[in-house]
């Protein structure tokens, strides 16, 4: 279990840490990486920056999607209909060596590693940046692939912005883990109703 500071007061540092000890206590492998430094809790945020900058920078790499991508096919579109895309004449496939991450800024590299999101031994095949998914060359996005990434894009449709949707993200992985945080789970779900 992560521990993300989105706010910085302390009470929500002393109670994301309770629940690390709860699930701990409770027999939950919990591997607890609090990202708040005493800066952070006493003013400076800098998961709040992270999150500002992580935003900026993925709506690039979705107007750079929207600009190389395909389209999706016919029977791309009626699964993005299916699984409740309102606008899957927006969606584009975008295929690149590498699912894109901000390494070149040293702060979201550094709070990418902690998260585990990039490092070594970690690979990203597929990941939705607003209407666009990026897929990783070699990576076969198969039916259910695709129906776990266009989940992803039907959430982020769904939400007020996709910077809502970043910070929803970034909360259920805190509370949840990756696994059992519920847009991931809805997310999974489709891979098996879609085989």
């Amino acid at each position: 279990m992560m521990i993300w500071c989105v706010k910085t007061d302390t009470a929500f540092l002393a109670g994301a840490i309770m629940t690390a000890l709860r699930r701990t206590a409770a027999g939950v492998a919990v591997t607890a990486s609090v990202l708040c430094s005493v800066d952070a809790v006493a003013g400076e945020d800098p998961q709040a920056d992270f999150l500002a900058r992580y935003i900026d920078w993925a709506k690039t790499i979705e107007a750079s999607g929207q600009d190389r991508g395909t389209p999706l096919s016919s029977t791309q579109l009626e699964l993005a209909r299916e699984i409740g895309i309102e606008h899957p004449e927006k969606v584009r496939l975008v295929f690149v060596d590498a699912v894109p991450f901000p390494t070149h800024d040293e702060v979201m590299r550094e709070v990418g590693e902690d998260l585990g999101f990039i490092g070594p031994g970690i690979t990203n095949n597929a990941q939705a940046f607003g209407y666009t998914i990026w897929i990783r060359d070699g990576f076969a996005l198969d039916r259910p692939g695709l129906a776990h990434e266009l989940v992803h894009v039907a959430q982020i449709e769904r939400s007020a912005s996709f910077g809502d949707y970043v910070e929803r993200y970034m909360q259920e992985l805190s509370e949840h883990g990756h696994v059992d945080m519920p847009l991931e789970v809805e997310a999974y779900a489709a891979n098996t109703k879609y085989r």
